[in-house]
């Protein structure tokens, strides 16, 4: 196999993470406007306020939750995450894309959901700055999120949350879409050198191990 390429499904791809809960406090904040400062008003008034809030709410997240883009590729050098470069959305570090060289990938686990397939690429100690990202720090990190709070496109100088790795251990995190399991082991066991090994997780509070053993073969 030469390299393979899938869509990836959630608003992480274009927003930051963590950027739908902001939606919830501004549906409460918005009702809670509607219901105190609206109180000349019949109740009934007031309550389909609310709930067309709560509807606009529900369908923002749902359609974010449905985005789905190319945005995950593999070959026998490494995994490319993120928007491609012929992407024409607004924001330089949304259409940013990190490439994951296999030297700086320690294992891949990956399981099973209901749009298709979880994977987790785990960074190992050799990983670079470039790779892992600058941890920002808390004070720094408050003060974005007030700003995105307060103004909701002021995520388009942020990275999206799909470029953003995660802690404890440091890894990338990808909701692909159209896929299974068996089929992500495979190709990922085809590209991916013996070294890195390849994990398929089943719900039971352990991972069972699909390639444990170094240079096990699909």
């Amino acid at each position: 196999m030469e390299g393979l390429s899938v869509p990836v499904a959630g608003p992480s791809v274009i927003f930051p993470r963590g950027y739908l809960w902001s939606a919830l406090i501004w549906f409460s904040g918005a009702a809670a406007g509607v219901w105190l400062g609206g109180r000349r008003f019949p109740l009934w008034i007031r309550a389909d306020g609310a709930a067309g809030l709560l509807l606009a709410t529900i369908i923002f997240v749902v359609v974010a939750s449905t985005l789905t883009f190319r945005a995950f590729s593999a070959d026998r050098v490494g995994v490319r995450i993120g928007l491609p470069s012929s992407s024409k959305r607004r924001g330089r570090s949304r259409r940013a894309a990190k490439h994951v060289p296999w030297q700086q990938i320690e294992r891949i686990r990956i399981a099973k959901r209901l749009y298709g397939v979880r994977l987790e690429l785990i960074l190992g100690p050799n990983a670079t700055l470039a790779v892992r990202g600058y941890k920002l720090g808390p004070a720094v990190m408050f003060v974005n999120r007030v700003l995105l709070l307060l103004i909701p496109f002021w995520y388009l100088v942020w990275p999206s949350g799909l470029i953003t790795p995660l802690e404890g251990p440091p890894r990338f995190r990808v909701a692909l879409r159209g896929v299974t399991v068996e089929e992500m082991r495979r190709a990922m066991r085809s590209l991916a050198p013996p070294e890195v090994a390849i994990a398929v997780l089943v719900r039971r509070g352990q991972s069972v191990s699909s390639a444990r053993a170094a240079g096990q073969q699909a």
